[in-house]
């Protein structure tokens, strides 16, 4: 039902208007990992939503419309006030070194790769790092001069050649289970996954906790709801 509302929104909205929030592939009750569409299209919702709360950021011409079904809401996720902590802005001629990048990419659950092809991977070969943040529609090279950002472009994963040069660059987290929280918990960093974000984040949040104060919520469906 959520998906055919979905559907029908992007065709009077057009699709950079509405969004889907999904629930996990999984039932409640399983261990086994979300699927990598679930987990991306999940975070470029949150991420559109940190950048509104992000100060300084212009806010969208249009509202942007959100349709998620009752267990995505209900689903738990990683708290607000982490994924803002753990997003990064970059910017032209900041000083900062590729490895402080990568550590920090990899407590936030982005995975080391050879080529990067999907979002929440990097990679690295010597002063330039590629990365694809869960946010962005195409992954991002960043080329150092020595400590310095000395440009950053988007790029076709497929021809690897640039599509626009970029001057900022956000950087979210590509987990809603932080890796580094995890290893605090004591939890296996190798076989995470997002069944055990009450372990990891006790204080764990959900999509409501991301919605602006003026956010207009819909219920659809009150035979479902009652």
């Amino acid at each position: 039902r959520a998906l055919s509302l979905f559907e029908e929104l992007q065709f009077w909205t057009g699709e950079t208007e509405a969004h889907y929030f999904p629930e996990p592939n999984p039932l409640f009750y399983e261990k086994a990992a979300w699927g990598q569409g679930t987990q991306r299209d999940r975070l470029q919702v949150l991420t559109m939503l940190a950048r509104l709360l992000i100060p300084g950021t212009p806010a969208p011409d249009t509202p942007p419309i959100i349709v998620a079904p009752v267990r995505a809401l209900m689903t738990r996720t990683l708290p607000r006030r982490d994924f803002l902590k753990h997003t990064r802005t970059l910017r032209l001629s900041q000083r900062v070194t590729p490895d402080e990048l990568s550590r920090a990419w990899v407590d936030t659950g982005y995975v080391y790769a050879n080529i990067v092809v999907q979002s929440g991977q990097f990679s690295r070969r010597g002063g330039i790092l590629d990365i694809w943040p869960p946010g962005e529609p195409k992954p991002v090279r960043i080329e150092f001069f020595g400590d310095e950002i000395d440009t950053m472009r988007a790029f076709d994963p497929a021809t690897q050649r640039t599509i626009e040069t970029l001057n900022t660059l956000t950087i979210t987290p590509a987990r809603e289970i932080l890796p580094s929280a995890a290893h605090k918990a004591g939890l296996p960093v190798k076989d995470l996954n997002e069944f055990q974000i009450p372990i990891a984040h006790p204080l764990a949040g959900s999509l409501l906790d991301f919605l602006p104060d003026n956010t207009l919520i819909l219920l659809d469906g009150q035979e479902f709801l009652s």
